[in-house]
């Protein structure tokens, strides 16, 4: 006789949990902890799994650098392709970083200020217990970053360096420790937070770097300041700024003179600290002596004014040749020389704080003073 086998289907899910609750008590909830801990364990190990994923170390590779994937790949790191042109599209992506700054893993990025043309004094040094700054004006890049713990601030000084060093940076001037950096206020100069923003607080353990590489067809400044718990990324790219902003006509300015004895003579442009005006500044002295012509018996005294920085002498010396030139260019476009006189007054007469950038800007100023 044949007997034929017919293979019996699997339980579905739904008959195991039928067939547990047909268990005795006991059996029906031992059952039920190891289902429990199956399911526990293989979701702990899923979660591992894109923890250790996501936190493997990253190298970020040239386009084309096959040598530096396999190099990555042999210890099992992530590889990121970046070049300058993707390093551009992406900033502002991933907490809002700089194209030239990859910060050091961990970091939390928790300040980002950028501005399209601002001026900046780079601290450059330090000479009898002063602060030396050297001034600079472009596109101005601001960073603030909280340090991972477990970080030593040589291991993230360091870093930045060496990234930076592999596209060609050079340092000028570099110092460790409070008071060799002179980072906070003394007896002769302000704390760098008063000069640039830089606050590094009372910390000891603080490090610095400043230098420059060539960027985007210029010359790019940066300057890296950390203590254990922050570092600050700050990135000025000279760059050509935008003109025409300010519209100056001699009708304004003479309103200006006839309610206040005096008016500023918005969208003048010089040198870094120098009195040579550059080409920008052609608009604002035609309408200055439009008004002039407009107006024959007008005598005016331009007065030159400066922030704090520096020395009172060399801000009164600059503030007196930048009026100076001012006088001459009009001079220059047919108004008489016994109706203009200059006279300079360093940062005497300031309208806003010199504690900020923006009021240090207000102040670096000249006016036409009705005579």
């Amino acid at each position: 006789m044949t007997t034929s086998f017919v293979p019996r289907p699997l339980p579905s899910c739904l008959a195991l949990v039928l067939a547990c609750t047909a268990l005795p008590p006991a059996a029906a909830q031992s059952f039920g902890d190891a289902l429990k801990r199956t399911v526990e364990r293989a979701a702990k190990s899923e979660v591992q799994r894109k923890v250790d994923q996501e936190t493997r170390e990253v190298t970020r590779c040239a386009m084309g650098d096959a040598r530096c994937v396999r190099e990555a790949e042999r210890r099992g790191e992530r590889v990121e392709y970046e070049d300058d042109a993707a390093a551009g599209a992406a900033a502002g992506v991933a907490g809002g970083d700089h194209p030239l700054i990859v910060p050091y893993q961990g970091s939390r990025l928790r300040e980002r200020k950028a501005d399209a043309f601002n001026e900046y004094q780079r601290v450059v040094g330090r000479d009898r217990g002063q602060t030396r700054t050297q001034r600079l004006e472009g596109r101005l890049t601001r960073l603030r970053y909280d340090n991972p713990s477990g970080r030593s601030t040589f291991e993230i000084e360091r870093n930045y360096r060496s990234a930076l060093t592999a596209r060609g940076f050079r340092v000028d001037w570099e110092c460790s420790g409070r008071d060799v950096c002179g980072t906070t206020a003394g007896p002769a100069s302000p704390g760098w937070n008063t000069i640039n923003g830089i606050n590094l607080g009372i910390a000891r353990d603080v490090r610095y770097f400043t230098g420059k590489l060539r960027h985007g067809g210029g010359e790019a400044y940066v300057s890296v300041a950390v203590n254990p718990q922050v570092t600050y990324v700050h990135v000025l790219e000279a760059a050509a700024m935008d003109t025409g902003m300010v519209a100056v006509d001699a009708d304004a300015l003479a309103a200006g003179l006839a309610q206040d004895g005096k008016v500023t003579l918005e969208g003048l442009y010089f040198d870094t600290g120098r009195a040579t005006l550059q080409a920008a500044s052609d608009p604002a002295l035609e309408q200055a002596a439009l008004l002039m012509k407009q107006q024959p018996a007008l005598k005016l005294l331009v007065v030159g004014h400066t922030d704090s920085t520096g020395s009172a002498a060399a801000n009164l010396k600059l503030s007196q040749q930048r009026a100076e030139a001012v006088r001459a260019a009009l001079v220059a476009r047919g108004i008489a020389a016994s109706r203009l006189s200059a006279q300079g007054v360093g940062s005497s007469a300031p309208v806003a704080s010199n504690d900020s950038e923006s009021g240090r800007a207000q102040n670096r100023r000249v006016e036409l003073v009705k005579q």
